[in-house]
């Protein structure tokens, strides 16, 4: 009798124990591997004993439609996924009331632009470790906002200067670019007078 109160006892608790682990991962289109569910859960357990609470939340749904009806809380970045009707992967970056200067929308486009590549590839370990990025470039700048100390995910400063400017690599190619023009007209109107 006594293990059957025990067993009725410790059953709510297992089972509101696993719903508290994976709160952070809402999959059920099943998207996301178990490399990148791990990364989210660690960080939010990390998150959870720190007074800001912030929290990242991955979510996958069956269409675009469904993205548009999340709402995060103040301190909540909800990275969803859906699929589009050409069969791709659409990855949006929805931040909360007091997360949006730090993941303003230029910033969320300049992190899916850094992950981009990855997040378009149909391979599906290709995608996660595109995610990956997505999660770690967030992570980071949550990490900056609320002056938390770094992991080992978080992004170095090249990493987040391609997040920043990403423009500025292409910055130097136009320079380059004009260079190497000029010196072909000047080349050019160099020989034309020659001859």
């Amino acid at each position: 009798m006594k293990n059957k109160i025990f067993l009725l006892f410790l059953l709510p608790i297992c089972l509101l124990g696993m719903s508290m682990s994976n709160a952070s991962v809402k999959d059920p289109l099943h998207f996301y591997n178990s490399q990148t569910r791990q990364l989210v859960e660690t960080k939010n357990s990390y998150y959870r004993k720190t007074k800001a609470k912030p929290e990242v939340i991955l979510v996958s749904v069956k269409n675009d439609d469904q993205i548009k009806q999340l709402k995060p809380s103040s301190k909540q970045v909800i990275i969803a996924t859906g699929h589009s009707q050409n069969d791709r992967k659409n990855v949006q970056i929805l931040a909360g009331k007091s997360l949006q200067k730090v993941l303003s929308q230029t910033q969320v486009a300049n992190i899916i632009r850094y992950a981009g590549k990855d997040l378009r590839s149909k391979k599906n370990a290709t995608f996660n470790k595109g995610i990956r990025s997505v999660v770690n470039a967030c992570t980071t700048l949550i990490d900056q906002k609320y002056n938390f100390p770094g992991d080992k995910n978080t992004l170095t400063s090249q990493q987040m200067q391609k997040i920043n400017h990403p423009q500025s690599v292409n910055l130097v190619w136009g320079i380059v670019i004009a260079i190497i023009a000029t010196g072909a007209f000047t080349w050019y109107e160099h020989w034309k007078i020659k001859n």
